[in-house]
């Protein structure tokens, strides 16, 4: 023997070693992104990656997806439209609190992650699918017994969203809070309106545009009152920054019309020509003000 010792290595296992890594690699870059994936977009709560990309994923579904879709069906976005439409609106914006309470049927949700389709943000997606559904099956009432698609649309609405009323009422505690946050918003939304008449805003009272006004003056009324008088915490990011910032959540009122009033704005000039498509993106503003803002409302009242 010589004492010397052969470290070569021969092509296959080369082969079978440039495999073994890249599989192991390959595992520890897929369990990396599940977790980055789970901890951004499956966790409740809102960040700086997940809030930009639900807002490019609900602006992408608004035009590729929901327009086209809703211009197919023929369905109008006119006033019996929005009557059927609101009892959803708060359904899906007190359903939130009921699940967080366990109370009625909600108590059957579970704890997260089993609820997960009933926690912020997926239960926009959840309260989407359910009045799609609705809406569908309504149009097809319509085409088979000749019945307005509004009229079983609101009824079933209705059902859903005074179950959920009844549930809140009879845990209502705080009475005072809710009140205070309505009067404020009442208080703003004359001085808004006042102003926008005096200075000829026309835009303002165009198309609806004064109730989309309405329903993000009154978010910003009940995060004022939940935050600053009720020790609440604000869930999004970039109000809790200017929250945390100013030291107070009165700065939602100037953010709310610095935001909402150039977007709507821009909706009337640019979908001029496009009436469906632009109720439906006015519509979704809509619903992004309501539905916090009757979730927080319903908070307040619990207590």
């Amino acid at each position: 023997m010589s004492g010397e010792f052969d470290f070569s290595v021969s092509a296959g296992q080369r082969e079978k070693y440039r495999h073994l890594w890249f599989k192991n690699n390959l595992v520890v870059m897929l369990d990396a992104a599940a977790d980055f994936l789970y901890q951004r977009f499956v966790v409740p709560g809102y960040d700086w990656v997940d809030t930009p990309t639900y807002g490019i994923i609900l602006g992408l579904a608004l035009l590729y997806l929901v327009i086209p879709v809703v211009k197919r069906t023929g369905v109008k976005f006119d006033k019996p439209f929005v009557y059927a439409l609101a009892p959803f609106v708060i359904f899906g914006a007190t359903t939130r609190e009921l699940v967080d309470r366990k109370l009625g049927v909600y108590a059957l949700s579970g704890e997260y992650p089993h609820n997960f389709y009933l926690v912020s943000p997926t239960i926009f997606l959840t309260m989407f699918a359910v009045t799609a559904a609705i809406l569908y099956a309504s149009v097809l009432i319509q085409r088979r017994f000749k019945i307005p698609y509004y009229k079983p649309m609101a009824a079933v609405g209705l059902l859903f969203s005074l179950y959920n009323v009844v549930l809140i009422l009879g845990s209502a505690e705080d009475y005072a809070s809710i009140g205070f946050a309505l009067v404020v918003f009442l208080l703003l939304s004359v001085l808004v309106f006042s102003v926008a008449s005096v200075w000829k805003i026309q835009f303002v009272r165009r198309e609806g545009n004064w109730l989309v006004i309405a329903a993000h003056l009154l978010d910003a009324s009940a995060t004022y009152v939940g935050v600053d008088l009720k020790g609440h915490l604000e869930q999004h990011v970039l109000p809790n920054l200017l929250i945390h910032n100013f030291g107070t959540a009165a700065v939602m009122f100037p953010l709310k019309l610095a935001v909402v009033l150039p977007a709507l704005y821009v909706i009337d000039k640019e979908m001029a020509d496009d009436e469906t498509g632009r109720r439906v993106i006015k519509l979704a503003v809509f619903v992004l003000g309501a539905g916090p803002a009757l979730r927080d409302l319903t908070l307040l009242l619990m207590g």
